[in-house]
């Protein structure tokens, strides 16, 4: 009698749907990490061939004879100029991966920090610690929310949030009808928990745009020196440690909009 040798069991389209997904996610994040960070490495690696070749011309000169106090001053400005160009650059790769760091929430690490929060008390806390600290005049708070909203979260996540949100704001929303912008905290009983949503009156963005805004690296002011990884860090924090969805809208010259469902993450 022939054994049945068992059989894997079929994925379905939709499984299959999904792990195709992941994989493109996952494949657009290592090319972006690859991009972002080749760019200062190559820039460096220039700078190093640069200043190895400008040792080597003085070496000869110094050998020779012939260096003079202005082919010394000389290679002492280029020097200069070049050590300064690799050391933004190394900083500019540090402070992305130190960025991108962010986009793995690990929920565990942070189990210690859940606990009842007065998320009204929190958001209040936040924009007048902004409004006192910060000398952009170009940003106005409206907070909507009663007072003493109590929910089981975590309120160093809840700050790191409003963080991402307004600092996205100060690069992306001002234009030239939006010199100053207008952002609304508006907070409201929804089922079990509470509807937090974000809002700001800026430029702005298209449909398609709105598509790739959680994306990783993912920005339309990359010249500026921008990684494209605030928004994508606050999707994770909102779906994986606050486990929420994210909803957003947005459309040219009507601003942009990001809420998620605040609720009870700790058992009473």
């Amino acid at each position: 009698m022939k054994k049945q040798i068992p059989t894997t069991p079929e994925i379905s389209d939709q499984e299959k749907q999904f792990e195709a997904e992941k994989m493109d996610a996952v494949g657009g994040l290592v090319a972006g990490v690859s991009h972002e960070i080749n760019t200062p490495l190559g820039v460096n690696i220039a700078n190093c061939t640069l200043l190895m070749e400008l040792l080597a011309e003085l070496k000869e000169d110094f050998d020779g004879g012939e260096l003079d106090a202005e082919k010394f001053a000389d290679f002492l400005t280029t020097s200069q100029d070049i050590t300064s160009s690799m050391l933004k650059n190394m900083q500019r790769a540090s402070k992305l991966l130190t960025s991108f760091k962010k986009v793995a929430v690990k929920k565990s690490e942070e189990a210690s920090l859940l606990e009842k929060t007065n998320v009204s008390e929190l958001v209040t806390e936040f924009i007048a610690s902004y409004e006192h600290h910060s000398q952009d005049k170009s940003l106005t708070f409206i907070p909507r929310f009663p007072p003493n909203i109590i929910v089981s979260t975590y309120p160093a996540v809840i700050t790191q949030i409003l963080t991402a949100l307004t600092s996205n704001v100060m690069i992306h929303a001002a234009g030239p009808n939006h010199e100053h912008c207008t952002i609304t905290i508006t907070i409201a009983p929804a089922g079990d928990g509470y509807q937090f949503t974000f809002s700001d009156d800026g430029v702005g963005i298209s449909e398609e745009e709105l598509k790739k805004v959680f994306e990783p690296f993912y920005t339309t002011k990359r010249g500026s020196g921008n990684a494209g990884l605030g928004l994508s860090v606050v999707y994770n924090l909102i779906k994986v440690t606050l486990a929420s969805n994210v909803y957003n809208e947005s459309k040219p010259e009507e601003g942009f909009t990001i809420s998620f469902k605040l609720h009870n993450l700790m058992e009473e």
